[in-house]
């Protein structure tokens, strides 16, 4: 969680009083009680409001669970991500992951247990990825990882089969935790992000379709 509501508060309060102290000592050539208990008083209230408002931010584009960017905070960091491309001539890339069998986790294990599998589902896709990215709880047991500065087809297919191995060292209660990763490249495939998203998520739906029919087949 940030501090920066908190700082700001308390420099706010810090500057005010000090304001207020001047006057007083300019007019009566003296500082009075009040004017030092003043300190002591405010500024833990001011960290105190600060705090509140860090929270709120905190919670406005966190997902409670993982801890991980939730839709929200996506759809509002699309803009300045693909403002930024544009203006460098760049290209970026939408994943869309969703997580294969967690029905299964659920119905089996209960959704205490599933909560800790997506928590710890989450806290692989973030060290799979770059600093840049953004990995986020898109809802449910679907996630998205929207990353900058991909430049060709290649580079995101290294970073899927990153994703992919990953994973692959993760076990939870003898369970093999996998995804499906549907792809879309800005600007190729779309100009906005509901368009990347519906792109992204029909190639996911393909591959998925795809594992049950291998499933099936033995």
């Amino acid at each position: 969680m940030r501090y920066k509501g908190r700082i700001i508060t308390l420099l706010l309060v810090f500057l005010v009083n000090l304001i207020y102290t001047a006057f007083y000592f300019l007019r009566d050539g003296k500082i009075g009680w009040i004017e030092y208990t003043g300190y002591p008083i405010l500024l833990p209230l001011a960290w105190w409001f600060g705090k509140q408002y860090d929270k709120a931010r905190y919670y406005s584009e966190k997902d409670p669970l993982t801890g991980i960017y939730n839709r929200r905070y996506v759809e509002s960091a699309f803009t300045a991500i693909k403002s930024k491309l544009d203006q460098n001539g760049q290209s970026g890339s939408v994943l869309l992951l969703d997580v294969n069998d967690f029905k299964l986790v659920n119905d089996h294990l209960g959704h205490k247990m599933g909560d800790e599998y997506l928590l710890l589902l989450a806290n692989q896709l973030k060290k799979s990825v770059r600093k840049t990215d953004i990995v986020a709880r898109w809802g449910g047991d679907e996630f998205l990882i929207l990353s900058p500065d991909v430049q060709s087809k290649e580079e995101l297919d290294k970073m899927i089969e990153r994703i992919h191995q990953n994973l692959k060292q993760l076990s939870f209660n003898n369970i093999k935790i996998s995804v499906s990763i549907g792809a879309a490249l800005y600007p190729k495939h779309g100009n906005d992000l509901d368009d990347l998203l519906k792109v992204a998520d029909n190639n996911m739906y393909q591959l998925k379709s795809q594992k049950r029919l291998r499933d099936t087949l033995g």
